[in-house]
């Protein structure tokens, strides 16, 4: 492990091919043993975790191999984020990371029926992450889980772990039984922007558990179809959260989009500023246009981001959704649609661009924390 404390690192860490270091939002950590967070759920629970996990009896798709990258160097040629020395190994120092958010893979708690036991779960995995799992190395930072299915529950979970050092943000899933805009979830939004943390929202088990199904036209017999159909979900959250007044009711929050893309996000802020001009009285708390929420309050990750043939495509895409300041790397590590780093965006007209996406974007969302870790 490499010997300095989260004070020392920014000054530490600058890539040789970059010239600065990288910020990684997305690292999908995981227990070895269903154990390890069990022991962290009431007794109860344990058994239930320990022998089923989450017990999802529900329909998947085959990812031809599954999920994971198989060009690693453990054994079975099989990458794994199940400890802090392989994350270090494999991602941290070849891509000269100086902060990993550790985010779990917890997408699926909105939609367990048992809502006591998505909460205890969210609750027990929390434990589990902070104690356990980021004592392993200073570059990683959190983002805890909660379950939306109980608002009251969730504010108590934000409330417990809004003042650690290393919790940046809220892991809440985008598949759920009701839109995110909905009032319901609104004292979730509330306890954020009061805590100071951004909502994550992370997508893909959209039409799982007791979640409506994945497309507006029912459920697809394909990966290919459901993933790709993902952006229809993401552009419905959007709407939602815009159209029932999140960002005109809690100014200060902000919200981030987790594996949804953005080619979407243009034509929507176009249909939904033109729809606010004539339907205004159906969204009396919206004083801006929706995309000047947008543009301000909402953000994006890069993976897995649409790559279209032509660089220039894809920027002006960018510059047309405020990307500049709003969009966010994420390596999806250990997934095999990792991204790359020093492949996204290439050439060297849009360097100013890549370096605030690598690095930038993500210091200034989280920068209150930081600032407290590096002593600055």
């Amino acid at each position: 492990m490499t010997n300095f404390t989260p004070a020392a690192k920014a000054n530490q860490i600058v890539n040789p091919r970059l010239g600065y270091p990288i910020f990684d939002l997305e690292v999908h950590c995981i227990h070895e043993d269903p154990h390890q967070v069990s022991q962290y759920l009431p007794l109860r629970y344990r058994k239930r975790f320990d022998q089923g996990y989450l017990g999802l009896g529900m329909f998947n798709f085959d990812q031809r191999g599954g999920g994971f990258r198989t060009d690693g160097d453990v054994p079975g040629e099989q990458v794994f984020a199940t400890t802090g020395e392989l994350v270090r190994r494999q991602l941290l120092e070849p891509y000269e990371i100086e902060w990993a958010i550790c985010t779990g893979q917890l997408y699926c708690l909105s939609i367990l029926p048992d809502v006591d036991y998505a909460t205890a779960v969210a609750s027990a995995y929390n434990d589990w992450l902070i104690n356990e799992f980021i004592p392993q190395d200073p570059s990683f930072l959190v983002a805890i889980s909660i379950s939306g299915s109980d608002p009251a529950q969730a504010v108590k979970e934000i409330e417990r772990w809004a003042d650690h050092p290393r919790v940046v943000e809220i892991m809440m899933p985008s598949a759920s039984t009701m839109p995110l805009g909905n009032r319901f979830f609104h004292p979730i939004y509330e306890a954020a922007q009061a805590c100071g943390l951004p909502i994550a929202a992370h997508t893909t088990n959209e039409g799982k558990g007791i979640s409506p199904p994945p497309t507006p036209v029912g459920y697809p017999s394909r990966y290919l179809e459901f993933h790709s159909g993902l952006a229809a979900n993401a552009m419905s959250q959007t709407a939602s959260l815009v159209s029932e007044g999140v960002f005109a009711k809690f100014p200060d929050f902000k919200f981030l989009l987790m594996e949804g893309g953005v080619s979407w996000v243009l034509p929507l802020m176009w249909q939904l500023d033109a729809d606010w001009k004539r339907l205004r009285q159906e969204m009396p708390l919206l004083k801006e246009k929706p995309s000047d929420y947008l543009k301000r309050q909402f953000f994006y990750t890069t993976q897995p981001i649409e790559e279209p043939k032509q660089t220039r495509d894809l920027i002006h895409t960018y510059e047309q959704i405020g990307g500049e300041t709003q969009i966010m790397f994420s390596s999806d590590f250990p997934h095999w649609d990792f991204d790359d780093p020093f492949k996204i965006l290439p050439g060297t007209t849009s360097a100013g661009l890549k370096k605030r996406i690598l690095r930038d974007n993500a210091r200034q969302l989280f920068g209150r924390k930081l600032r407290a870790l590096e002593g600055s």
